[in-house]
């Protein structure tokens, strides 16, 4: 498939995506406006609480604009450094501090002819706040040590968890900078505030972490979408995400996911009562009953971490990898649980 055909693919399987998941009438309002303003080249600025999705609308944003085919460049300003994250927006010259053995193209050159998110733009340090003011004003860029401007052209999302006017009047975000990334706002409203977008996008994680997880697609019970939807979500979608894989993992030799996998937060959990079972080498199975949301952390990991072994029939190797830590921390937590039996 040649790459006009690719991008045209990927436009309408976003297009598609969004009609599946946006059921609520404030999502799709806020996906409509996005699609309008992603026929423009006029920089947005997405506000929203962390989890509810602000780098899923700024991508559906970018698969939806004149610059589709180019470029889009992530960069998450919480994460990186003061010293680094100037190198990682804006590139430097071989020599220009120590370590810099050779040439480095940042953010912006990398999103030339794309787009360029800036996530979570108002941890930027003052000092890099004014540079990135002046790089958007002019539209070329300065590699640190760099003696030539680099003319740019990359299309700019930001997106925010705080509110940058508040921001703005407590001194800690330039308000030219503000003005300058404010052009269309776009508020991603909490999961809590859009319950009829829950249930399609528990069904839809459920299939695609399945696939991730090399697991068998598991249909929901009725009481289980019953809790979905009931739950408030205080994480919103990442917390939704987290509830379902935990539940894949828990169901893996389940017929489907009951409310006996569905693992809550404690402090927001539906106060409905629950069993688990876990296999013990036979037929039979032994009962460990807690409600929802007062399962201690430490159990939900040794739950998790049990099942995972049983689908790898005790391989720990192989359960280290599928959950992403390692060998000896599974033998350390196996060590720890039996201590305490």
């Amino acid at each position: 498939m040649a790459k006009s055909e690719r991008e045209t693919s990927s436009m309408k399987e976003g297009r598609e995506g969004i009609d599946a998941l946006a059921q609520d009438d404030a999502s799709r309002k806020l996906f409509a406006l996005a699609e309008t303003v992603a026929r423009t080249p006029s920089t947005v600025l997405i506000h929203g609480e962390t989890g509810v999705g602000k780098e899923v609308l700024a991508r559906f944003i970018h698969l939806n604009s004149r610059v589709a085919r180019g470029p889009m460049v992530a960069i998450n300003c919480a994460a990186l450094s003061a010293s680094l994250i100037e190198s990682e927006l804006f590139g430097h010259e071989k020599g220009a501090f120590s370590g810099a053995t050779g040439q480095h193209a940042g953010a912006f050159e990398r999103a030339h002819g794309g787009t360029l998110l800036l996530d979570e733009v108002s941890e930027l340090p003052l000092e890099l706040q004014a540079k990135l003011l002046r790089v958007l004003q002019e539209r070329q860029v300065l590699r640190v040590g760099g003696t030539r401007p680099i003319p740019n052209d990359a299309r700019i999302i930001a997106t925010t968890n705080r509110n940058l006017a508040e921001h703005v009047s407590a001194g800690q975000f330039r308000q030219d900078l503000y003005f300058r990334l404010n052009v269309f706002p776009l508020e991603i409203p909490p999961l809590r505030e859009r319950p009829a977008d829950i249930l399609p996008l528990a069904r839809h994680y459920a299939g695609t972490l399945a696939e991730r997880l090399d697991l068998e697609p598991r249909e929901f019970s009725p009481q289980a979408l019953e809790q979905l939807a009931s739950y408030r979500y205080p994480g919103n979608v990442r917390e939704l995400i987290n509830i379902v894989e935990r539940a894949l993992i828990l169901a893996s030799t389940a017929a489907c996911i009951t409310t006996e996998h569905l693992i809550f937060e404690a402090d927001a959990a539906p106060e409905v009562a629950h069993e688990t079972r876990r296999a013990s080498g036979n037929e039979d199975a032994h009962t460990v009953q807690f409600r929802a949301g007062d399962m201690p952390l430490t159990d939900v990991r040794r739950v998790i971490i049990e099942r995972t072994l049983e689908r790898f029939e005790g391989n720990r190797s192989r359960a280290a990898q599928e959950l992403g830590v390692s060998t000896r921390t599974i033998r350390n937590k196996l060590k720890d649980y039996d201590k305490k039996n």
